[in-house]
């Protein structure tokens, strides 16, 4: 029996951290604040096999910003191929890009990714913005999950201006016309940390079709309220994200034993919330 799904994997291989990661590598480090270090696809797939995991990679474009060539859909499902007992995939979409968005949309379902992910603060536009419904609308179309990363972020931090890196487009806040809108498109916000931590919460609260990955904080910080409602009416949409290379699996599965949530909560927050998000077999 699988013990976890991580839904949050930045897959750490060259063409990630040397492409479109790159002109940010002075502020981006491991968990441990050492410079990460490119790993191979099996290399990853053996980390998530020790620990009897499987993880979602997530596709990166920020082309339009950076000029770096993104880690897209069809290499997200080159390295979902090499390991499919452990990964699976969403794709890479830049909405930026108006059409062109669309078609990475489609393209990320044809490759039979179950999602997409998108990264507002560092491609400069939120989701809530109508130039982008068409993407979602497209997405919805296709079923598949809509994953945006929201509040702060270590790109650009520390640097002159974050780099240019504005953290505003990444407000939870701008989810909650998605969600409205489209309200058959599954979505998770994901990072939801303690900058907007209410605004993700009260959303997800108030739409049924938004899900919470709580990478963001460690789950000892999670203050009371936050954790009576993941043991009550949000027991169903929080998950498991690690943000790996970016955040230590371990230390946080350890964090959270602390909680010393019922067991009936940590299967749901481990695995099988993202089993019925994904639309996979849940294990007995």
């Amino acid at each position: 029996m699988t013990d976890f799904i991580d839904i949050h994997v930045h897959p750490p291989v060259a063409g990630f951290l040397e492409g479109p990661l790159a002109p940010y590598a002075q502020s981006l480090r491991s968990a441990d604040g050492s410079p990460l270090e490119p790993l191979t696809v099996d290399e990853v797939a053996d980390y998530y096999r020790r620990r009897n995991g499987r993880a979602v990679l997530l596709g990166w474009d920020t082309q339009s910003v950076t000029h770096q060539a993104p880690l897209s859909s069809t290499k997200i499902a080159e390295l979902v191929s090499a390991a499919p007992e452990v990964f699976f995939g969403f794709g890479a979409v830049d909405p930026t890009k108006g059409a062109r968005a669309v078609a990475q949309v489609h393209e990320a379902a044809r490759l039979g990714m179950l999602g997409i992910a998108t990264h507002a603060a560092a491609q400069g536009i939120g989701p809530g913005d109508r130039f982008t419904y068409t993407v979602w609308e497209s997405a919805a179309d296709h079923d598949l999950v809509c994953l945006f990363h929201t509040g702060a972020t270590r790109l650009g931090a520390g640097a002159p201006g974050g780099d240019g890196v504005r953290l505003e487009p990444g407000r939870p806040i701008h989810v909650d016309g998605v969600a409205a809108r489209f309200p058959e498109l599954r979505i998770v916000i994901s990072h939801s940390g303690p900058m907007w931590r209410d605004e993700a919460l009260t959303i997800a609260m108030h739409k049924g079709n938004v899900w919470l990955d709580l990478r963001g904080n460690s789950p000892i910080e999670l203050d009371e309220r936050v954790r009576r409602l993941i043991q009550g009416p949000l027991a169903g949409r929080v998950l498991f994200g690690s943000d790996f290379p970016f955040g230590d699996v371990d230390r946080l599965r350890a964090d959270w034993k602390l909680l010393e949530m019922p067991e009936s909560v940590t299967r749901r927050f481990l695995y099988d919330n993202a089993a019925e998000l994904l639309g996979i077999s849940s294990e007995s």
